[in-house]
């Protein structure tokens, strides 16, 4: 039998099990050149082990350009600011996307979705993440909550139930604190929007604070705001090991997985190193929940990571097409599940892979459910989604941090960052 150039095609993707979003079409941009920008993470390094296939696919060559985080945005502004247009699809952090999208730097994704694409089915949250003034910019590549995490041995041992509520998490912070060998808490304290700020931030609303009135006046700095730094700084000056104050995210996850700390609060997606025998000490000893409650109830933060059409760089209609194809394919229900089967990566966004019997059977108990019911009362608002964000968050992140120091008073730092904030917002127009 004579095998045709088409046949051939469609047998390939049906045997390498590819998504079906363009199997009814043979190659449909065929000679089109995508550049990406990224940085390396496992769930883009999946990704990128998957290129051929979607080459094959649609005929779209893929040209991979990766940055260290700290470095990406930054290229990325250039990018659009000088107008060079070197990348068609952006890897971007939610808190970036009003930013971006209020400079048109970024081109809306919706008008380019076909329907297989099941858009209803990503978590909410990260939808409202990755939209501007109602309009969808990105397809989530990482999406994450935050949870409680605690070592169950010294919960079952002592006759607790993990807490409840915040006074609970500090009255157990204080129990289980024995230096040199536990102490209570790691929490991050190291100044930054995406440091202290991520986990800072449940305190701030969880005592009725919030981080601006109806008019963009800060309002942070409240009696409210104030007690909840206070309350902050207490647990890990008296609770958290030594050099607590300048933790970052890395810092946390090493101090729970070496047993050092009994409770942490931080992002869902560790569950993969804190389970993995080979690097945690902790693996099958961790109990999993939804963060305790406050006087004004429980708030997880959440983070996303999404890719993009860059506006500068996809300017045609069939470019702007092509890497919308990109980003369907890249964050879709088939990659999302195949990523965490194969690879192990959990840090999914679809309620279909959730809900998916051989992912339940693999990551289900308490560290899905308490991910699943912090996705769904998550506040897409739990960081502020204005294009100021990462100006204003980062200075509160130091004052923060000069608060768990003791180098500063909680309303004298709180002051100085809301007047900074509010300079900003002066400037920006948003306080008239």
């Amino acid at each position: 039998m004579k095998i045709t150039k088409r046949l051939l095609v469609v047998l390939m993707v049906l045997f390498l099990g590819v998504s079906s979003f363009v199997l009814a079409q043979e190659r449909p941009y065929e000679g089109i050149r995508l550049a990406v920008a990224l940085r390396s993470l496992p769930e883009t390094d999946f990704i990128v082990s998957k290129l051929g296939e979607f080459e094959l696919m649609t005929g779209i060559s893929v040209n991979v350009v990766t940055y260290p985080e700290e470095q990406l945005r930054e290229r990325e502004v250039i990018d659009a600011t000088t107008g060079a247009g070197a990348y068609d699809v952006i890897a971007i952090d939610s808190v970036f996307i009003p930013e971006f999208a209020k400079a048109g730097w970024i081109t809306p994704l919706e008008p380019y979705l076909k329907p297989e694409y099941e858009v209803e089915d990503i978590s909410k949250f990260a939808r409202d993440l990755l939209s501007y003034e109602g309009t969808l910019y990105g397809g989530p590549v990482y999406s994450e909550a935050t949870q409680l995490m605690y070592q169950k041995s010294l919960f079952e041992d002592a006759g607790l139930a993990p807490p409840q509520t915040m006074e609970e998490y500090e009255e157990y912070a204080k129990k289980f604190t024995q230096p040199p060998d536990l102490y209570g808490v790691a929490m991050r304290g190291l100044r930054g929007n995406g440091m202290n700020i991520y986990i800072w931030s449940e305190w701030l609303w969880s005592y009725g604070g919030r981080y601006f009135d109806e008019n963009w006046n800060p309002v942070f700095n409240s009696p409210e705001g104030v007690l909840a730094t206070e309350k902050y700084a207490y647990l890990l000056q008296n609770y958290g090991p030594p050099g607590v104050a300048t933790y970052g995210w890395d810092d946390v996850q090493n101090a729970f997985t070496t047993g050092k700390v009994a409770m942490i609060i931080d992002a869902t997606n560790f569950y993969t190193r804190i389970e993995d025998p080979t690097k945690s000490q902790v693996a099958g000893n961790v109990g999993y929940a939804v963060v305790p409650e406050g006087p004004a109830g429980r708030f997880p933060g959440n983070y996303c990571m999404g890719f993009a059409i860059s506006a500068v760089g996809a300017k045609t209609d069939e470019e702007k097409k092509a890497a919308a194809e990109f980003i369907q394919w890249a964050t879709s229900r088939e990659m999302e599940l195949d990523k965490s089967l194969q690879a192990d990566i959990i840090s999914v966004t679809r309620d279909s892979v959730f809900n998916d019997p051989e992912f339940r059977a693999k990551f289900g108990g308490d560290w899905l459910e308490s991910t699943m019911e912090s996705f769904r009362i998550t506040n897409p608002n739990y960081r502020p989604l204005i294009e100021e964000w990462r100006e204003i968050g980062d200075r509160l992140g130091i004052e923060v941090e000069n608060v768990i120091a003791g180098i500063k008073p909680a309303k004298e730092a709180l002051d100085e960052a809301a007047a900074y904030a509010a300079e900003v917002l002066k400037k920006t127009g948003k306080i008239k």
